[in-house]
């Protein structure tokens, strides 16, 4: 049935494991966040995208003038993708409770959320994850589509990108996360990872698959809800990300303070590195004050960490 509005919501995310080697065709694990994007897309009478959001200023042009340009660069990608299809204005509000600085998959959650709200308001048939995953890779210039898989099952996922299988696993009650306090955009550390490796023969290859191997070994351990194993993936897998040297002196700094301050069973960097979040398994959080994380970095925060079991959807 035709309509003149249409609401979504979509997840943010978080890498679990399988960062970096996932890109090389590595198995991945990754969990949508209960923290949503929403959007609201209502057709208009005129040829007017006009862009609204809580988090950045309006924005408004044509749309036989549709350009990207930031800061909603995926918003108009979206856009673009589909402008044959679009027949006509849309004033698009856009409400996010995930913060855009921490890297929680805000802009593959607003991705999926407006490709979703444009093939139902348009009644385009399209496939969501495909179109997100090309749109997502030619914005930037690689990337899994990790996260803008759990925005779109939400869930606990493991994938497996040759096969392109996915398997879902129970959530777990017992992750947290810790903003560093700063990050370093994803492009600039996958550049510097190939150019550490340029001359190092097949070493990158290797590391890898060493991470793809933990990432499977962590799965079933995931599964059996083998606690002491899982941790065991975690540090094994946070000393290739070393290795990788993603994992800069303020992120070993953090791991070891979380360690000896908060008594976590183990602690890994979450996302490409150099900055990003840490995940880390168990610990005393009930005992830590804001201020002692402040006092790591000033912009450092504590980051609840729930699973959202469903991923996008229509809001009523």
């Amino acid at each position: 049935m035709a309509c003149d509005w249409i609401k979504v919501r979509a997840p943010g995310s978080v890498m679990l494991f399988g960062e970096h080697a996932v890109l090389a065709g590595e198995p991945a694990m990754v969990a949508a966040l209960d923290q949503y994007i929403t959007v609201t897309l209502e057709k208009r009478a005129d040829d007017v995208i006009e862009i609204t959001s809580n988090t950045f200023p309006p924005y408004t042009t044509q749309l036989k003038e549709l350009t990207i340009a930031k800061p909603y660069t995926f918003v108009l990608a979206c856009l673009i993708q589909h402008k044959q299809k679009i027949t006509q204005g849309l004033t698009i509000r856009i409400t996010s409770s995930i913060d855009p600085t921490l890297g929680l998959g805000s802009s593959a959650a607003v991705t999926i959320a407006m490709l979703s709200a444009l093939d139902k308001l348009f009644q385009m048939k399209m496939d969501v994850w495909l179109n997100a995953r090309e749109l997502i890779r030619n914005l930037q210039g690689q990337g899994s589509g990790m996260d803008a898989l759990a925005s779109l099952h939400g869930g606990v996922l493991y994938y497996t990108p040759e096969t392109e299988k996915i398997l879902a696993l129970a959530p777990r009650s017992d992750l947290h996360l810790l903003y560093c306090g700063y990050k370093t955009a994803t492009s600039t550390v996958l550049q510097q990872v190939q150019d550490t490796f340029s001359n190092a023969g097949d070493v990158l290859s290797s590391i890898y698959r060493s991470i793809g191997e933990t990432v499977q070994l962590a799965c079933n351990a995931w599964q059996r809800d083998d606690k002491v194993l899982l941790a065991h993936c975690m540090e094994i897998h946070q000393g290739l990300q070393h290795a990788l040297q993603v994992s800069d002196a303020h992120c070993d700094h953090l791991r070891q303070w979380l360690k000896e301050r908060v008594d976590v069973e183990a602690v890994k960097i979450s996302g490409s590195g150099l900055g990003d979040c840490l995940l880390a398994l168990g610990g005393k959080w009930q005992d830590i004050r804001n201020e002692e994380i402040v006092a790591l970095h000033p912009k450092a925060r504590y980051v609840p960490l729930t699973i959202s079991a469903m991923g996008v959807s229509l809001v009523q």
